[in-house]
């Protein structure tokens, strides 16, 4: 036993495989063809000549068929894969046998331990070496053992116990399938709400789709697809389902508390007049999933409003927008001294602020600004959508910068036009007034710009709607488009005024908040209607229209200038016959009466008002006439005899009504000597 055991593997050789038989389909005509193709190549280069010349040349045994060499080298090869092959199938059996002798040997020695007990020497002819020097004889054994008797009764008790431990089990198998039946219950119960109310929310339009970074979450998108980077991925939030089966807004980390941007106008002396409507919401536990949605989506949308309009500010410091804190700071109106303030508040958290007048129309203007905010984000959303629809421009290493769009700049242009707008009509209507009084018929006009409307009188009736309709009858873009490029336009608006001389000037008012012209420009030019005749009188000083200002001073001043040109023009003309003479100064009469030399003054506007006349000798003797406001407080002035047009009526020095024209006082002055 023991030589069997230590004898190695190598020392026997066994084959296994049968005498091969011979295949029948061999000489097969399946078979034959890809030998031969092999062998021979293809049938077409094989010929009869060729076969019989093969077929003699091996008869003589002089020459060799053509490809017997190849076929040489593939039998051997053949060959030696085949010994290959059967020397690894001899090592693999090999491995194999060994080690079922191996296990055989263990299984003899454990027996032949088991039984050194009861025949140890019969045992050891059949133990290996090993076993003989590590363990000692007779240090395992078996015996049988008869099972303990159990008596009538234990044996009912234990009947008793197993059928009370199967008893409780099926019972709490019971409750078990209860509970889990209970629960499952419950499962499709809040399963069927939640997809309920996500069928909900599909159905009113909001699109649900997977989380990209959950692939096993639904979400809902709410947000907007040109929005900015910062507020594009906010956008997207998950639906998650609460314990009790209720659709539960998972926006994560970002407070879920609703804001909205708010305007407010505030007065010369610091006091609220006004405020834009601020609508504060129930808890959220109080809101449908669908209305939590769209206050979740107004307040990324106004978010996105308030970080435009931060951004924009930054670039508007030049016209006077500044930023403290929070809160965008708009220039101060030159009229009424309101100021407007934008920020970004919670409606429901909004304390200690004074309640405005709720009639006063500085709400209203509150509210157009908060929409037009909002209308203006919304089509520079548009307009991301059509610059990504577009080619794209070439790679280049730097990060193209996010463009900053125009929100503020079209109200400021607005607000400041309407300014610009009020003061010039305030100033043509009490011009006008004082000219009209003098006794010249000198009407104006004021045709308001189609893209900007402004109640400046009840006759206005400019609405939105026709500004759509004539904006649009040329254009192929969406009406609501059409609107809002007419109202980003620039805004030109043209007065006309008439001058003493029946010349007729028109002021084109020019408003637009973008390079080169960042501002307000008035333009100030001859009219079309002006006649021949009231040119000639006034050729001097139209000769250099058209002029530009950038500043109302600067136009009223001009306007001061014109019309004093232009009365002296009216004083000296051939059809007066008071025999005055223009002077080098400007706005200077002259007369020579008896020898002494008179002299007529036209100022306007003058220290009494905005015009004014005074008439006296060369040696400062005699008296003046003043066309305009307000009393003198000079001695030379409290003799002089005062002529007043302050464009309600003509009044004396004393008060007294005196409804005359200039063209009567100039008359007059001449007369007196």
């Amino acid at each position: 036993m023991d030589d069997t055991a230590e004898t190695p593997a190598d020392a026997f050789s066994l084959s296994l495989r049968a005498w091969p038989a011979q295949d029948p389909n061999a000489e097969s005509l399946p078979s034959l063809i890809p030998r031969i193709n092999e062998q021979r190549g293809h049938f077409r280069n094989i010929t009869e000549d060729g076969l019989e010349e093969e077929i003699r040349a091996a008869a003589d045994g002089h020459a060799r068929p053509e490809g017997a060499d190849e076929g040489d080298e593939n039998v051997v090869q053949d060959a030696k894969g085949r010994q290959d092959e059967v020397l690894a199938a001899r090592e693999e059996i090999v491995k194999f046998v060994s080690k079922a002798q191996m296990e055989a040997l263990y299984a003899l020695d454990f027996v032949s331990l088991l039984l050194s007990k009861d025949t140890p020497k019969q045992a050891e002819v059949s133990m290996s070496s090993y076993l003989q020097q590590h363990v000692p004889s007779a240090s395992l054994g078996a015996g049988k053992v008869q099972p303990p008797q159990v008596s009538e009764a234990e044996r009912r008790d234990e009947q008793l116990v197993s059928r009370g431990w199967k008893m409780q089990s099926l019972n709490s198998a019971a409750d078990s399938l209860l509970r889990s039946a209970h629960r499952l219950e419950q499962e499709i119960e809040h399963e069927t709400q939640y997809w309920e109310q996500v069928l909900s929310v599909s159905e009113k339009g909001w699109a649900v789709c997977r989380l990209p970074r959950e692939r096993h979450t639904l979400g809902v998108r709410f947000g907007f697809a040109e929005a900015a980077p910062e507020f594009k991925d906010r956008g997207l939030a998950a639906l998650r389902r609460g314990e009790d089966g209720s659709l539960v807004l998972d926006q994560g980390p970002v407070s879920t508390e609703p804001k909205t941007v708010r305007v407010r106008i505030q007065g010369s002396e610091g006091r609220l007049i006004g405020a834009s409507t601020l609508r504060s919401s129930p808890e959220a536990t109080q809101l449908p999933i669908e209305e939590l949605i769209l206050r979740a989506r107004n307040t990324i949308y106004e978010e996105e409003c308030f970080h435009e309009l931060i951004r924009e500010a930054r670039t508007l410091v030049s016209q006077g927008v500044k930023t403290f804190g929070s809160v965008i700071h708009l220039p101060q109106q030159a009229n009424s001294g309101k100021q407007i303030l934008i920020d970004l508040v919670s409606p429901d958290n909004i304390v200690d602020v004074p309640s405005p007048d709720t009639q006063s129309s500085a709400n209203d203007l509150a509210e157009s600004i908060a929409l037009s905010l909002r209308i203006l984000l919304s089509y520079a959303h548009r307009q991301n959508f059509y610059r990504r629809a577009q080619p794209p421009p070439p790679l280049t290493a730097r990060k193209r910068p996010t463009p900053i769009h125009s929100i503020l700049r079209p109200i400021l242009t607005h607000l400041q036009h309407r300014d610009a707008i009020r003061d010039l009509s305030t100033f043509l209507c009490s011009f006008s007034a004082s000219l009209q009084t003098a006794g010249f018929p000198s009407p104006h006009t004021l045709e308001i710009a189609s893209n900007f409307h402004m109640p400046l009188s009840p006759s206005t009736t400019t609405t939105p709607f026709t500004i759509l309709t004539q904006f649009t009858k040329s254009n192929t873009k969406p009406p609501s488009e059409s609107l809002i490029e007419a109202l980003l336009a620039p805004i030109d608006s043209t007065a006309t005024m008439t001058l003493p001389s029946s010349a007729t000037l028109s002021i084109s008012v020019r408003t637009h908040l973008y390079p080169p012209l960042l501002g307000t420009e008035y333009r100030l030019s001859a009219a079309a209607t002006t006649t021949p005749s009231s040119a000639r009188t006034t050729a001097p000083f139209l000769s250099t229209l058209p002029i530009r200002f950038t500043s109302r001073h600067e136009l009223t001043s001009y306007l001061h200038h014109l019309c004093t040109l232009d009365l002296v023009s009216v004083a000296c003309s051939p059809d007066e016959p008071s025999g005055w003479s223009p002077s080098p100064l400007p706005g200077e009469l002259t007369k020579t009466v008896g020898g002494r030399k008179k002299t007529l003054v036209i100022e306007v506007p003058g220290p009494r008002g905005q015009m004014e006349v005074r008439r006296a000798w060369a040696d400062g003797t005699g008296r003046s006439t003043s066309l305009g406001g307000g009393a003198s407080s000079s001695e030379e002035e409290e003799a002089e005899k005062v002529h007043v047009w302050d464009g309600v009526r003509g009044r004396d020095e004393e008060g007294r009504d005196r409804t005359k024209s200039f063209r009567e006082v100039v008359a007059e002055a001449g007369r007196e000597e």
